[in-house]
């Protein structure tokens, strides 16, 4: 079991990607996976007492919510897709903001098993973000970030322990609807060598480097190059991985800068309980942020994304734990995750403290009851100023799934936001109900 959840598309977390599938080539048989696919229609309605999120007289307003998902999970002797997709309608009753229509989601095709010489990854992902932290979570302070990428991949084994890879990248990142000072490319490659140490744990060397450029600003361009040596460990229970490394960025206007990098993951899986940690550090821009990672935080935040675009030292931190063990129909989690940025060309630093629980009552095989609590802590110090800003979540929720494939949700949450001033201040609350048929 692979319990440790590496992050696709950043440098690092790259890779570690390819460390992963040579490890895993090498030491175990690929399983034969089932082929899956399914699609979803569903229609909502919620009625809201303060639609756009105000001390100032709040407005009362139903809000309509339709959607179509697909997924898909498919494999055969030469390709491997991944496919998992949302797209949303919203409208308002009483006008309160324009209706709106947006995606969520992500895909990833593969041509090419990990033991052929040559491969294919591509790779397409939509997010949806605040424009700036300060803003309140309002559909239309909100905007769609779209990635697409391509890397070609070559592989040599030299021995039964011993692989050397070659691995080009070619991203665009486009911000859907704006005015495309956002939008960046990044072309680059990773030259590595990966060697099996024993049965459970590997090792790698690897470099890269990235030529970042900006549609709108040149001046914003840099050269990023990476170097990391990685060593994992994977047994029935326990996974974890260490990657220690330096990076070296190179800006079109400026002088150089240099920051050491580290990933660091651990996983722990028992009968009853699941835990994972991780930590690393990172360069990237406020365009590219996390590389589109999906967020199952019901918050939503900005990724880094500002009115001014620049490099982050990013650091993170995360730690979750569930269990099974409180009853034999219920499951507990809770969760904490730091995001502390330091903006490279201007005085600002950001942090986001992010704390989550919830508890899933299953009252039957058909119908449960889920409650979570969740709070997002931002601070951000512009120039020697700080602002700070709370926001709460507490959300229940009943599901029940019929047999014919009819599912439907009731649900209430009430949102309050408290922070310095009262322009974004609110409290809020909501319910609902969601019918859904799955094909």
């Amino acid at each position: 079991m692979n319990i440790i959840k590496l992050l696709p598309a950043t440098r690092l977390s790259l890779m570690l990607l390819v460390f992963n599938q040579v490890h895993a080539n090498q030491l175990y048989e690929t399983p034969v996976k089932e082929n899956q696919f399914s699609a979803s229609i569903s229609a909502g309605s919620l009625m809201t007492d303060n639609a756009e999120k105000t001390l100032l007289e709040p407005i009362e307003e139903r809000q309509d919510i339709y959607g179509l998902g697909l997924v898909a999970d498919y494999s055969n002797w030469l390709v491997d897709a991944d496919v998992d997709y949302q797209l949303h309608a919203q409208k308002f009753s009483e006008q309160s903001q324009a209706d709106e229509e947006y995606a969520d989601g992500s895909s990833v095709l593969v041509f090419g098993k990990e033991a052929d010489p040559l491969a294919l990854e591509l790779e397409h992902s939509r997010r949806m973000l605040l424009r700036s932290p300060e803003e309140v979570t309002l559909l239309e302070n909100q905007q769609e970030r779209e990635m697409i990428s391509a890397r070609p991949i070559i592989r040599k084994r030299l021995s039964g322990a011993d692989r050397i890879f070659l691995q080009g990248q070619a991203s665009k990142v486009r911000f859907i609807e704006a005015d495309g000072s956002q939008d960046s490319k990044r072309n680059g490659a990773t030259f590595g060598w990966a060697h099996v140490t024993s049965k459970t744990s590997a090792m790698m060397l690897s470099s890269q480097q990235m030529d970042v450029s900006f549609d709108q600003q040149p001046d914003a361009d840099y050269r990023m190059v990476n170097t990391a040596l990685s060593y994992q460990v994977q047994l029935r229970k326990l996974d974890y991985s260490v990657q220690v490394g330096y990076n070296e960025i190179s800006p079109e206007t400026g002088e150089k800068q240099s920051a050491p990098s580290y990933n660091f993951s651990l996983g722990y899986a028992s009968g009853y309980h699941l835990f994972t940690a991780s930590a690393d550090r990172q360069i990237t821009d406020s365009s590219f942020g996390n590389g589109n990672l999906g967020n199952e935080n019901p918050i939503p935040g900005s990724d880094g994304l500002s009115q001014n675009l620049g490099k982050i030292d990013r650091r993170n931190m995360a730690l979750d734990f569930s269990t099974d063990a409180i009853c034999d129909r219920c499951t507990f989690s809770v969760g904490a995750s730091l995001v502390d940025d330091e903006y490279l060309e201007r005085d600002e630093q950001a942090r986001n403290n992010y704390l989550r629980s919830a508890f899933v009552y299953s009252l039957s095989s058909a119908a449960k009851l889920t409650l979570r609590v969740d709070q997002s802590k931002y601070d951000q110090d512009v120039n020697q100023v700080n602002r700070e800003y709370t926001t709460d979540y507490l959300s229940l929720e009943y599901a029940y799934r019929f047999n014919n494939g009819f599912d439907i949700r009731l649900f209430s949450r009430k949102e309050e936001r408290d922070g310095e001033g009262e322009v974004n201040n609110y409290q809020e609350n909501i319910y609902g109900a969601i019918l859904e048929y799955e094909f």
